[in-house]
C-alpha cells in the first residue's frame, strides 16, 4: 500500500478500525497513533479528527458497508491490496489485545470484503 492516502479513504479506514478497538481515548491514544500514522500516514492534526470520527460516523449513519467499499474503491478493487488492508485491520486487533468482541467485529468486516472479492 501507498502512503499518498486520501482523506475519504482515511476516514473509512479509521472508521472500520474505531469499529474494531472501541476504546481509543486520551489515555491510551500514543499507541493507536503511532500505529496508525505507520500504517495509513496519518498525521497529528488527522488523529484528534480520528478520534471524532465515532460520533461522526454514528450521526451520519455511515454503515460498515458503505466505510468498506470506500475502501474497496480506493485500493481499486485488488486484492492483493485488500489482503493487506486486511492484516492492517488484524495487526490492529493485536494492539488492542485482541479481545472476543474485538475478534468478531474484525471476523464481520473481513467476511464482507472477501464476499466481494
Amino acid at each position: 500500500m501507498t502512503n499518498s492516502y486520501s482523506q475519504e479513504f482515511k476516514r473509512a479506514s479509521i472508521g472500520l478500525l474505531l469499529t474494531i478497538i472501541q476504546n481509543v481515548n486520551p489515555k491510551n491514544s500514543s499507541k493507536y497513533y503511532k500505529f496508525f500514522q505507520k500504517e495509513l500516514d496519518i498525521n497529528p492534526d488527522e488523529f484528534e479528527e480520528i478520534l471524532e470520527l465515532q460520533e461522526f460516523t454514528q450521526a451520519h449513519n455511515i454503515t460498515l458497508e458503505n466505510e468498506i467499499d470506500t475502501v474497496r474503491e480506493a485500493l481499486n478493487y485488488k486484492r492483493h491490496q485488500i489482503m493487506k488492508f486486511l492484516m492492517i485491520l488484524n495487526r490492529c486487533i493485536i494492539i488492542d489485545g485482541c479481545d472476543v468482541h474485538s475478534y468478531q467485529q474484525f471476523e464481520k468486516i473481513r467476511d464482507s470484503f472477501v464476499a466481494k472479492l
